[in-house]
């Protein structure tokens, strides 16, 4: 001890003064910043926590009303000066040509051998009357979309062609009905739309189109003082665009609709986990006076859930045929949330009695489509698609499900299209290729479905499928590759 303190003795007053300084320093610093205090440290990392796993379960629950209120918002407000698709909330929007890769707008996956109406509605109001014309035995359908994704149908399969006012009904309306007109309850207060018009090739389209225009939306209220027929329409509101989904918006979108939508008996316990995380129904969420760690939480959430989305998408289905994947498990999703989720992810979906969507993405070797290689699908006499009202081909890029584009502007092949044919021994060829097969095999019974540079997927669409496809019996056959 002796020999440190001659050793300390020694310093220079210089070094003793530096040493003074950086003690005050140290004391200043110690004094600034609170110790931390272990069991705050345990309360926040628990708060984020939560927001974390409440918030991916409500992202998941969510996101079909979400996303729906992004398209509403899109395409009823003037959001962009070169805006395609633009009607009031109530009306109807018109696709009076056949959809091309230029004109799809927003819709995803479409198909080219309809026309297409879409509408958005708020039934707070009360309810609203859709007229359909007489099609005269033509299809059409309207697929009818609550916000919780989940589709009732109305049309040629349910209510037949001839002319009906149907009326569609929110959650929070009651009272007698008029005579005249059809109910369709809808689950939540909004509702969207889509319907489609059958197109037989060119010269059907200015018949079709006609009849589009004869769709028609009217307020109840309207309808029962005589006005049966549409007003003129309000001018859409200009708007910024908004897309909450990958933001923390996204709650706070969701707060608010669960706030105004009837609370689901069966959804008491799963409403109370939204809740402590913030933005369930019993609760406001104010972006602004949310706190550091729910708001870690609640952005993992929307970026662990984004996740689930995009592997849940490329998932393999159990229903394969013959490489052909039938996904028939939709428009009826029950407390399925990811499943839910899932396709309104990737795109809305009919219920299967009305249409099933058949994808393939391989040849007959496992081998990914490319549009470099010629294929062909071969239907042996009388295995074409059962179906109570027609079927097509479609090819679709893989990298935005859009269709594929092709030099000749034809997007989808079948037997509703009046150059399709058979061979003469009843079978039914399809050509799937960049160039056209030569006349003489067009002329003795090769159909072609042109496709453009890349990989693709094709689509088999069934309208009204029959039984044998609903229930597994039915396999379209395998794709083969051919020389070119």
């Amino acid at each position: 001890m002796a020999s440190l303190r001659r050793i300390a003795v020694g310093w220079s007053v210089a070094a003793a003064l530096a040493l003074q300084g950086l003690s005050a320093a140290a004391q200043s610093t110690a004094q600034s910043v609170a110790p931390v205090d272990p069991r705050r440290q345990a309360a926040d990392q628990l708060e984020e926590m939560q927001a974390f796993h409440a918030g991916t379960l409500g992202y998941l629950y969510g996101f079909p009303a979400v996303d729906m209120l992004q398209a509403m918002h899109k395409e009823t407000h003037r959001v962009a000066p070169n805006q395609q698709v633009l009607a009031p909330v109530g009306r109807f929007y018109r696709f009076r040509s056949l959809l091309t890769p230029e004109t799809v707008g927003s819709l995803r996956a479409p198909n080219a051998d309809t026309l297409y109406l879409s509408g958005w509605f708020d039934l707070r109001g009360g309810p609203v009357v859709i007229r359909a014309p007489d099609t005269g035995g033509r299809y059409y359908t309207l697929a009818i979309t609550d916000f919780f994704n989940e589709v009732q149908h109305v049309g040629r399969r349910t209510t037949g062609t001839a002319a009906r006012d149907f009326v569609l009904v929110g959650p929070g309306w009651s009272g007698p009905l008029p005579g005249g007109l059809t109910p369709v309850r809808v689950a939540t207060h909004e509702a969207w739309v889509l319907g489609r018009v059958l197109v037989s090739g060119a010269d059907d389209l200015p018949k079709a189109a006609a009849l589009l225009d004869r769709f028609e939306t009217v307020p109840l209220a309207d309808w029962q003082r005589g006005l049966r027929h549409e007003q003129p329409p309000a001018a859409p509101v200009a708007a910024a665009p908004w897309s909450p989904l990958e933001s923390l918006d996204f709650f706070a979108a969701l707060n608010r609709w669960l706030r105004g939508q009837p609370r689901r008996p069966d959804e008491a316990a799963l409403m109370a986990q939204f809740d402590a995380a913030g933005f369930g129904p019993g609760a406001e969420f104010d972006l602004a006076r949310v706190g550091e760690p729910t708001r870690r939480g609640l952005q993992r959430a929307i970026e662990e859930a984004r996740t689930m989305l995009r592997a849940a998408s490329r998932r393999p289905l159990s229903d394969v045929r013959n490489g052909w994947i039938f996904p028939l498990a939709l428009g009826r999703f029950g407390h399925d949330h990811l499943m839910r989720a899932t396709v309104a992810f990737g795109g809305y979906a009919n219920l299967p009695e009305e249409t099933v969507y058949a994808a393939l993405t391989a040849d007959a070797q496992g081998r990914p489509l490319r549009g470099d290689r010629a294929y062909r699908l071969r239907f042996a006499p009388g295995a074409r698609p059962p179906v109570g009202a027609f079927w097509s081909l479609s090819a679709y890029r893989l990298s935005d499900f859009s269709f594929m584009p092709n030099a000749a502007g034809i997007y989808s092949v079948g037997d509703h299209k009046p150059a399709f044919r058979a061979a003469a021994d009843g079978t039914t060829d399809i050509i799937v290729s960049r160039e056209p097969p030569p006349e003489a095999a067009r002329a003795a019974g090769d159909n072609w479905l042109p496709v453009g540079e890349g990989p693709y997927s094709l689509v088999l669409r069934l309208y009204e499928p029959g039984a044998a496809v609903l229930d597994g019996r039915y396999a379209p056959p395998l794709l083969e590759e051919i020389a070119r």
